[in-house]
């Protein structure tokens, strides 16, 4: 019996388990390799702080055993795929599905957790055909349960940390510690005000699910240094873009005194959460990290980049591995939730391939015919959550929700694939039947989309918010787009045949009215204009649709010049766009080539490209008029005279532009006369390469007054820029 007076101490005896990790790994519930210094410290700068208590254990775990039995299983499947057994899809053997979009859990832990990571650092296998060992390796139940996910496909840690010091897409990145990433983030305010512009405007991604999003953020901010990097990843790619519309809006605002970061800073975080995030080994938040770190190269700028092609390509390799291409109902390993995001991500990447690398005049880089996943549907993410046992059905397209554009602008999208396929075809020249084919199959296809998204008059949608109205032109765009890109190369093809000449007529309408929309826009987005406001969204459409449909209006004008030694110019009998005046038709194609050169040198002192594209289309016009040298003038023409194509021009009534005496030395005028006037066979690809990619051989101009500000709260000095468009 206890003595009176006592009471009993009750104590609660728990296992002291002898540490492996050094105190850093531990504090910050990181892995360690046991090393000293580790690895972990070594990356974060805190080689000095590296230390392990007196009992600590710094042998790894033998694996031998494993291996034997890795081995073994290896052989086995060798000889299974030697003796034809093998022919058919594995199923996956999963108690509860695992999807890569999976709710974020931050969670606290205790001293005694040492080796407990948070549940989306999980390195993530991807997609794997069936004819792959680690495919058949899953269904053999005895050597899964001895061997985790991690050792059977992880490379070792040293490797992984090894190959973190340079990473050839995102750059040479000079790694932070995560602390001094999380507290460079601006203040809540400015962060909430960032996301909520970002998720309320029309110009998002619909990629990023905002009722997950926000639950994961609430919980991030009750403690930050449990978030993996690539959420926090996800977070800066999100405030950089919302950060870059603020800036192209001219809406920045001072903030007090806290120190403010710049778009360029947001972006280089991006970079250092994804590799240390080890973006390239997991699939949890890295696609939409990366699509977003893209996305904000675009947003307000005009220029195109090379780089960006470039890290489109790393972006559709991961997805590759990721298994994107896929449908998610092929994958029962994946959610219903998750399936549809990753719909949602994959079509997304699939649009700015295409879009892309047609920019850069190259084919496609996604393999279409190994992809089979379908379109997203048209739901509210009001609709999805993460517990969903099946996803509703889908709301018709008359039912406005964020992904309905996506959705429509991916059958468009899917045409204009095509088309790049067939055009770029190693055949010398295509099928005119299936050009026929294919240019029926897009009307159709435009016709069929809903009447919300088709182009009417901007001066009669008051009604219509900005967002609808840059969608309508957009899709529009892209119809028209396809058009021209699908019969330009029979522009020149035997003029006086009529076989050629639905072709040579719906490619000339097609450029005539993408210029007819330039014009359009141009004058929406001047002072007390209908976009006025909304300006930015304009400048971030590419400028290549505009140039290439000038392109295709000077080669016309320059074939009518040249169809007689003369100058007498010759229409076929049935003369284009139903026009018998020959003059009237000239008249037409000038100008709308002079008044789209005026629009790129109005916006040329902002703009590389603009200026490149401005004494471009100066050099076709005089090329046109046959002129021998660069004038400061422009001709508009009043004249209705007909005979050759310089009487159709009164050099008596003239519209002055800025001057272009100064202007940089335009080195290439020779080479570009060539590829535009006097060639039977117009290599359209070099030709849109020479003209718009930075990384071409062509002399860039040095523009001065190019180098803008980035700061994200201070950007009233940038307003200037904004005001000429």
């Amino acid at each position: 019996m206890l003595p009176t007076g006592k009471q009993a101490i009750y104590r609660d005896n728990k296992r002291n388990r002898r540490p492996t990790s050094c105190e850093q790994c531990r504090v910050r519930k990181a892995k360690c390799n046991r090393e000293l210094p580790c690895d972990a410290c070594i990356k974060r700068g805190d080689r000095s702080l590296c230390k392990y208590a007196g009992n600590a254990i710094r042998n790894p775990k033998p694996k031998n055993n494993v291996g034997e039995r890795l081995q073994r299983v290896e052989n086995l499947v060798s000889e299974l795929l030697e003796g034809g057994i093998i022919n058919e899809s594995s199923k996956k053997e999963s108690n509860e599905p695992l999807g890569d979009n999976s709710a974020l859990v931050f969670t606290k832990t205790t001293p005694n957790d040492e080796e407990a990571t948070i549940q989306n650092e999980t390195i993530q296998r991807g997609h794997l055909d069936s004819t792959h060992w680690l495919s058949i390796l899953d269904d053999i139940k005895e050597v899964r349960q001895h061997l985790s996910q991690s050792e059977i496909y992880t490379p070792e840690e040293n490797d992984i940390d090894n190959e973190q010091e340079l990473d050839l897409v995102l750059g040479p990145t000079e790694l932070s510690r995560i602390q001094d990433i999380i507290h460079s983030l601006p203040p809540r305010p400015i962060c909430d005000k960032l996301l909520s512009q970002y998720f309320n405007s029309t110009f998002n991604l619909p990629i990023v699910h905002t009722v997950k999003f926000q639950n994961e953020y609430e919980k991030f901010w009750q403690d930050p240094t449990t978030a993996p990097p690539l959420w926090i990843g996800l977070l800066f790619s999100i405030l950089g873009v919302a950060a870059a519309v603020l800036q192209a809006m001219g809406q920045g605002s001072k903030t007090g005194t806290h120190t403010t970061l710049s778009v360029k800073t947001f972006r280089t975080r991006t970079a250092e959460c994804l590799v240390m995030g080890n973006y390239k080994n997991s699939s949890s938040y890295t696609l939409e990290t990366l699509v977003l770190h893209l996305l904000g190269k675009y947003v307000g700028k005009p220029d195109s980049s090379f780089d960006s092609w470039f890290l489109m390509g790393n972006i559709i390799r991961l997805a590759l591995r990721f298994g994107y291409h896929r449908d998610p109902k092929t994958q029962p390993n994946i959610s219903p939730f998750d399936g549809e995001m990753r719909r949602r991500c994959w079509h997304a990447i699939l649009q700015l391939d295409i879009l892309l690398s047609f920019q850069m005049g190259m084919p496609s880089m996604i393999p279409e015919e190994f992809c089979d996943t379908e379109p997203p549907r048209n739901l509210n993410d009001s609709e999805l959550s993460p517990n969903l046992e099946t996803l509703p059905p889908p709301r018709p397209l008359s039912d406005w929700t964020p992904i309905l554009y996506t959705i429509v602008k991916s059958k468009i999208m899917g045409m204009f694939r095509k088309i790049i396929a067939h055009t770029q075809s190693s055949m010398s020249f295509p099928s005119y039947p299936t050009t026929i084919e294919l240019d029926g199959k897009l009307r159709e296809t435009y016709a069929a989309i809903p009447d919300d998204f088709k182009m009417k008059p901007i001066n009669q949608s008051f009604t219509i918010s900005s967002g609808l109205i840059i969608s309508r032109c957009t899709i529009e765009l892209l119809f028209l787009k396809s058009i021209m890109v699908l019969h330009r190369r029979y522009l020149k093809t035997e003029r006086l045949d009529p076989q050629w000449e639905f072709s040579r007529r719906a490619c000339i309408n097609a450029a005539l009215e993408i210029l007819t929309r330039q014009a359009d826009l141009h004058e929406a987005t001047q002072l007390d204009g209908r976009l006025y406001e909304d300006r930015w969204m304009v400048s971030s459409l590419t400028s290549h649709d505009f140039l290439l449909a000038s392109m295709v209006v000077c080669l016309e004008l320059s074939v009518l010049m040249r169809s007689s030694p003369a100058h007498s110019l010759h229409l076929p009998s049935s003369s284009l766009l139903s026009m018998n005046d020959s003059s009237i038709y000239i008249r037409r194609l000038l100008d709308a080539l002079i008044n789209s050169q005026r629009i790129w040198a109005s916006r040329s002192v902002y703009s590389k490209e603009a200026r490149t594209a401005a004494l471009t289309l100066q050099l076709m016009i005089d090329n046109v008029q046959g002129k021998k040298q660069t004038p400061s003038v422009y001709m508009d023409t009043e004249s209705h005279n007909t005979g050759s194509l310089h009487d159709v021009i009164d050099p008596t009534t003239v519209a002055a532009l800025p001057d272009t005496s100064e202007a940089p030395d335009v080195s290439f005028a020779e080479t570009m006369t060539d590829m535009i006037h006097g060639t039977e066979n117009l290599d359209w690809a070099l030709l849109d390469q020479y003209l718009l990619n930075p990384g071409s051989p062509t002399p860039q101009l040095n523009v001065t007054g190019d180098n803008w500000s980035l700061s994200v709260l201070d950007m009233e000095a940038d307003a200037s820029f904004y005001q000429s468009y």
